[in-house]
């Protein structure tokens, strides 16, 4: 993939998805732990708002003292520290941090995969899927928004015994339940979505329970979750 051809379309995609992150209830500042440096500037030089950023260290101690004074709302770390170990450190968050969420970031080769796959972190996703063209860390954001865990594709084909027809199964959708399901994806409400598409009100409430009966849920944040996990929202960028 040529990073620097594909970097405009990437930020357009990933952007609209801190709509999600910011509206929910996650603080929207983060720390950050990793023995790689560079990847460390690299974080540090694509925030948007630097100063979401309390800190980024390469050590474990290092990274409770920040999560003790600073209290953020997001740890983001890799497995390997200078000091320390990463998973152990993103396990360990919660007792300084209640409400924080959790993000692990792996190589895709690496057998910390596995472990991290199987442990309490919040997220886990591998490097390697961050830009690219499937929406995986808009996934990951809209995810973690909406309260829930988060597996990569990539962490989920390393997991044993993983059932993996709920992701395979693709519903029929007429035109409006998927134009329905893309400004969900959004984060468009039914009154909105009525506006946008001129629809009324009880219409738009009658798609949604079409949407939900037809993929097996009960409420819109879990249509959003599945349809990304089929591939199944068709929103690419706003």
């Amino acid at each position: 993939m040529n990073l620097l051809g594909e970097m405009p379309r990437l930020t357009r995609l990933v952007a609209p998805s801190i709509g999600w992150l910011l509206s929910s209830e996650i603080r929207a500042s983060a720390g950050f732990a990793s023995s790689r440096k560079l990847l460390l500037y690299c974080i540090h030089q694509s925030l948007l708002n630097r100063r979401r950023a309390r800190f980024m260290v390469t050590t474990e101690a290092e990274a409770m003292e920040g999560l003790r004074s600073s209290r953020p709302g997001l740890l983001i770390v890799t497995p390997n520290l200078e000091q320390g170990d990463g998973l152990a450190l993103a396990e360990r968050a919660r007792a300084v941090v209640p409400d924080i969420r959790t993000i692990m970031l792996c190589d895709q080769d690496s057998d910390d995969l596995i472990v991290a796959g199987r442990s309490g972190v919040d997220a886990v996703i591998c490097e390697q899927e961050c830009l690219t063209a499937d929406q995986q860390l808009r996934t990951l954001i809209i995810t973690l928004s909406l309260g829930r865990r988060y597996r990569s594709p990539a962490v989920m084909a390393r997991l044993d015994g993983e059932d993996q027809g709920w992701r395979n199964a693709t519903p029929p959708l007429s035109t409006r339940e998927q134009q329905l399901i893309d400004l969900w994806v959004e984060g468009l409400g039914d009154r909105e979505v009525a506006d946008r598409l001129g629809l009324s009100y009880g219409t738009v409430r009658t798609y949604g329970k079409t949407v939900r009966q037809k993929l097996g849920v009960g409420t819109r944040a879990q249509v959003v979750l599945k349809a990304l996990s089929l591939g199944l929202s068709q929103v690419t960028g706003f």
